[in-house]
């Protein structure tokens, strides 16, 4: 299995919904608030790589599949909100690492919204909710693998939450991306290991990839059957 900060995020979320959409495969319906993540990113894209604001937008919803929730003035809004030029940097610059030396270490896949050349790179969050930059290792882990492109020993990481025009930013050292990758290695080696008791021993999936109830258990697509399977007494919203 090849990781992202986004499977690292959710195992250690809830391993019982990794196990479900990663493992099982099964899919998870497209939500209001993702069709318009998806759709603000591709129209941001779009815009700082010379397309003019209508037609960014109108690709942006395009992308998002035309979602039943989604308005395109919504979208319009917030991509006029991004502190955005031109040609500013490199845009959904991808990535594929491994996380360490060893031959069979485990490989960390990504997206950067934007690489700036002074070395700055930036997330465009449409989260209701801002957060500082350090609340997880998101930032962190994608200065490390930029390091490792550009061998830099300092990346500084933003996320832009753009319904408030508000950054969050910090510089990444090389402790901190030291940091942020041997948490990666560590999360990763532990669902890899997981993985392999698994094909020895499917029947003990639910031991393997624990049920962990929260308050996000309300948005999880999977949430009815695995209070079921888990025998859950308290269904937290669901």
């Amino acid at each position: 299995m090849i990781f992202s900060f986004s499977r690292l995020k959710l195992y250690k979320q809830c391993p019982f919904r990794f196990y479900n959409k990663y493992i099982l495969g099964k899919d998870e319906p497209m939500t209001q608030p993702l069709a318009l993540g998806k759709a603000v990113h591709q129209a941001i894209d779009d815009k700082i790589n010379g397309l003019s604001h209508e037609e960014a937008v109108l690709n942006g919803y395009a992308v998002a599949e035309f979602h039943d929730e989604l308005k395109q003035h919504e979208i319009s809004e917030l991509v006029d909100r991004a502190p955005i030029q031109p040609h500013m940097g490199e845009t959904e610059m991808y990535f594929k690492l491994p996380l360490a030396d060893e031959t069979i270490a485990p490989e960390i896949q990504g997206y950067i919204d934007l690489y700036s050349p002074d070395g700055v790179i930036t997330d465009w969050k449409t989260n209701r909710i801002s957060y500082d930059v350090t609340e997880n290792k998101q930032l962190a882990l994608y200065a490390w693998a930029i390091s490792q492109i550009k061998n830099l020993e300092t990346v500084e990481g933003v996320l832009y939450f753009l319904r408030y025009q508000k950054e969050s930013s910090r510089a990444f050292t090389v402790d901190g991306m030291e940091t942020a990758r041997l948490w990666a290695l560590e999360v990763a080696g532990e669902i890899n290991k997981k993985l392999e008791l698994l094909d020895i021993l499917p029947h003990e999936y639910k031991k393997l990839f624990p049920a962990k109830p929260s308050r996000v258990c309300r948005h999880c697509p999977f949430a009815k059957e695995c209070i079921k399977i888990n025998h859950i007494a308290t269904p937290l919203g669901v």
